[in-house]
């Protein structure tokens, strides 16, 4: 991605003697690596383009195969809140160093770039840059989803070109950075969606994130729950034991991340029951024993624990915003 970019400036890379050191010529095309290089090549992108915004630019320039899957996903979504769901689940497929996560605002629903680690304020830009191209995607009706961006930028020069280069009001912040959106307009349907295409591109997804290396912890221990759901069978052995620790170990290492075995079963659990009943594919009762439940009484009582309302309340929900659809969709 960035060496794409970097031919707009008529350089590359391989130009820089860092690069030739730390990798003995071109960085990987593919695969993961550490935050530290990935940090330094971000940095030194920005010194060969010589320009202090080539993360903010670089939407302009290329688009990742990984960003492009997300947006189909998205675009395919019944609904502009569904949407933004769908963007926040498989945005680890795009970057590990950055977590998407929502939180109301005093007059807007705020998407937060939470780092993961120390992630260079390029890469973190180059990501709002590529969040910010998509939702302007998604408002297909210019309503005025996005209704600006806060960046770790103080210059006031500096952040009157990003306001140019993501097409909407960008103010300075010492909390991260984060997208502003309207969140009246989340129930507004989709002129994109597509309810043949959309259970395809996320059973996609899924098997992409499920398969992704990851050095998180929970983010691990939720992905094997997820494959055990079901089952009949979640203990935390059958999760432990493949980790290569004890389940006593296990709950040592989860407590010291703030969180424990049950909360996530939990998680993963609620998840997959909005997922499930969104897809509208499976009946209540299969869905309640796809997710391990007992039976279908006790599904009903966790998801009024999760939601306010019951499953079938949440179900009428949702195809009452599907048949809002435009025609032909």
């Amino acid at each position: 991605m960035i060496n794409q970019a970097l031919r707009q400036y008529e350089c590359s890379l391989a130009d820089s003697s860092v690069v030739q050191s730390l990798f003995g010529g071109m960085p990987p095309s593919s695969g993961f690596i550490d935050q530290a290089s990935c940090s330094l090549l971000w940095a030194e992108a920005a010194q060969l383009a010589d320009d202090p915004l080539f993360g903010m630019r670089i939407h302009r320039l290329f688009n990742p195969t990984s960003l492009n899957a997300i947006a189909l996903t998205s675009q395919a979504s019944p609904t502009l809140g569904t949407a933004l769901t769908n963007l926040i689940r498989f945005f680890p497929i795009a970057s590990t160093q950055v977590k998407l996560e929502t939180r109301k605002g005093e007059d807007a629903m705020l998407m937060v770039l939470r780092a993961q680690g120390e992630p260079h304020q390029q890469h973190l830009e180059a990501l709002v840059g590529y969040l910010c191209h998509l939702v302007h995607k998604l408002d297909q009706d210019n309503l005025g989803l996005l209704k600006g961006v806060a960046l770790a930028r103080s210059d006031a020069g500096e952040l009157e070109m990003c306001a140019r280069l993501l097409g909407c009001p960008v103010s300075a912040s010492t909390e991260g950075c984060y997208l502003m959106l309207e969140e009246t307009l989340l129930a507004k349907p989709l002129a994109s969606a597509d309810s043949f295409l959309l259970p395809r591109f996320i059973e996609a997804m899924e098997d992409l994130l499920a398969n992704m290396p990851s050095n998180d912890l929970v983010e691990q221990v939720k992905r094997r729950i997820q494959v055990l759901l079901g089952s009949g069978d979640m203990s935390e052995e059958r999760v432990a034991v493949p980790m290569n620790i004890s389940p006593r170990h296990l709950r040592r290492k989860l407590s010291a991340e703030g969180t424990s075995y049950e909360q996530l079963v939990d998680e993963v659990r609620k998840e997959g029951a909005i997922r499930m009943i969104s897809q509208g594919q499976l009946s209540l009762t299969s869905i309640a024993y796809e997710l391990g439940f007992l039976d279908p009484s006790s599904f009903t009582r966790a998801f009024r624990r999760w939601t306010g309302m019951s499953p079938t309340a949440f179900r009428s929900m949702q195809r009452g915003a599907d048949s809002r659809q435009p025609a032909g969709n």
